[in-house]
């Protein structure tokens, strides 16, 4: 364990159309909460948000290590579909989820998690438009804004954005 894993947060983002406000207002809360954070994307390249916002990761995809990060967190937006099938990034959630790290997903990112077949028998928060794919996994579709079921937190979209942060912090330092 790295002697920053213990605050210490992984962001996946879509390289194309992540959700500015679930990336921007999770990453505030968290922060204002003493945790850092890493900015995970698939290349190196800048990311781009649907609503104009750039951000230059910190991290690739491949480079992600669970003993260095007390959590993953995967941000919504529709760029986040192009992932449901995401080899790299599955094998990484799985890897995440079996070292009993935390795991986060926010609007269709949740599609992800239940990609990784994660979702199981648990309670699930979601975007709207995607819970026919999400309860095909298993999973157990809330009205919640957010859910927290074990070390699983999902979130509806980004009017969840705020709940999430501050619940992902509780989360976090809990654990």
């Amino acid at each position: 364990m790295s002697k920053y894993s213990d605050k210490s947060v992984a962001f996946f983002i879509p390289e194309k159309n992540f959700h500015d406000l679930e990336f921007s207002i999770t990453k505030s809360i968290l922060e204002k909460n003493g945790i850092r954070i890493f900015i995970a994307s698939e290349s190196k390249n800048l990311s781009q948000g649907q609503f104009g916002l750039r951000i230059k990761p910190d991290v690739y995809l491949y480079n992600l290590h669970p003993e260095n990060f007390k959590a993953l967190v995967l941000i919504g937006g529709s760029g986040s579909k192009n992932y449901w099938k995401n080899e790299q990034l599955i094998r990484t959630i799985k890897n995440f989820f079996n070292k009993k790290k935390i795991l986060g997903a926010i609007c269709s990112a949740v599609g992800i998690l239940a990609s990784a077949e994660l979702l199981n028998g648990r309670n699930v928060a979601c975007f709207q438009n995607d819970i026919e794919y999400i309860k095909s996994s298993g999973a157990i579709i809330s009205n919640k804004l957010v859910e927290v079921d074990n070390k699983i937190v999902t979130a509806s979209g980004p009017e969840a954005a705020e709940l999430f942060g501050k619940t992902l912090t509780e989360v976090i330092l809990k654990n």
